[in-house]
C-alpha cells in the first residue's frame, strides 16, 4: 500500500521536524504532490489520520496540492500539459520529451503551535 508509506514518511519527518524546532503541535499540512505519483488522496488523507493518533500531528487538517504532468517537447519546443502517464508531447507526439513537472512529492507547508516556555 503506497499511501501507507508516504503518510508514514510524512508523519515522521514532521514529527523530527517538531522535536528539533521545539513545536508542541501541528495545526495544518499541505503536500504538494504530482499527477505521476498516482497517490489516492482519500486514502492517504485517511491513513494520515490513524498513524498520528498519540502522535503531535494528531488532529491536524491535511490538504494536497495536485500538481500537473508537464513535458517539454525537444521536437516542438513546447511545454504542454499531460493527462495521461505516457512519455509523449501531447501536441505533437514525439517521444522526444523533458517532464518539467509531475514527480513532485513534498510538504509544502505547516502550521504549528510552540511549545509554552
Amino acid at each position: 500500500m503506497y499511501e501507507f508509506s508516504l503518510a508514514r514518511s510524512m508523519n515522521n519527518a514532521v514529527l523530527s521536524l517538531c522535536k528539533k524546532s521545539g513545536w508542541s503541535r501541528v495545526r495544518h499540512i499541505v503536500l504538494k504532490i504530482g499527477g505521476l505519483r498516482k497517490v489516492n488522496l482519500e486514502l492517504m488523507a485517511f491513513i494520515f489520520d490513524v498513524i498520528s493518533r498519540g502522535t503531535k500531528t494528531e488532529g491536524a487538517s491535511f490538504s494536497i496540492m495536485s500538481l500537473p504532468v508537464i513535458f517539454r517537447c525537444r521536437s516542438c519546443g513546447r511545454d504542454a500539459p499531460s493527462e495521461t502517464t505516457e512519455f509523449a508531447c501531447p501536441l505533437c507526439g514525439s517521444r522526444d520529451v523533458e517532464l518539467l513537472c509531475g514527480l513532485e512529492l513534498a510538504i509544502e507547508l505547516l502550521e504549528v503551535e510552540k511549545e509554552q516556555e
